[in-house]
């Protein structure tokens, strides 16, 4: 071997050395798998705690994120056509997170237990994606038509995995 060859191995050997950490964090990402699908602060496997008083009384609904799918203006953990026909039924405990991506907003929603032969419906708006619990306004909604506002939350209490 020439010194010139002797040479270049040297210079070479301490670079190949610093690969070895980037090569070690790459195979562990690959034997956890990939990530998993996030819009806004929505994250695939998530369950969120959402809470509010409207009315005088206290509401609370657990919502998973078994998927996000595309909506018209984001993403949602149920379709357009579940979201609608959930609603319109009035299926008790049927609920979803939306995520605006225009607006940067989230959105939970969900039907809560008939009031009679009134359905009604609950929606905590979050505008402001900062800290934890996030914080936003409730709506609650008989056959429609808002009946009241307050105040909500809602905090991660599940992360995926």
């Amino acid at each position: 071997m020439s010194k010139r060859a002797v040479l270049a191995f040297a210079l070479l050997v301490p670079l190949l050395g610093s690969c070895a950490p980037v090569a070690s964090l790459l195979a562990s990402r690959d034997d956890t798998g990939p990530a998993p699908f996030q819009f806004g602060p929505l994250i695939v496997g998530q369950t969120w705690t959402v809470s509010g008083t409207v009315t005088g009384r206290d509401v609370v609904t657990t919502v998973n994120i078994p998927e996000l799918v595309i909506v018209p203006d984001g993403y949602a953990s149920a379709g357009t056509r579940d979201q609608y026909t959930g609603f319109n039924e009035g299926r008790a405990g049927f609920n979803v997170a939306t995520f605006d991506q225009e607006r940067r907003t989230v959105t939970f929603r969900w039907v809560g237990p008939a009031e009679g032969f009134d359905r009604v419906t609950y929606t905590c708006k979050i505008s402001r994606l900062i800290g934890e619990p996030l914080t936003g306004t409730l709506t609650y909604e008989r056959n429609g038509q808002t009946v009241a506002n307050g105040t909500c939350e809602a905090r991660v209490s599940q992360q995926p995995g």
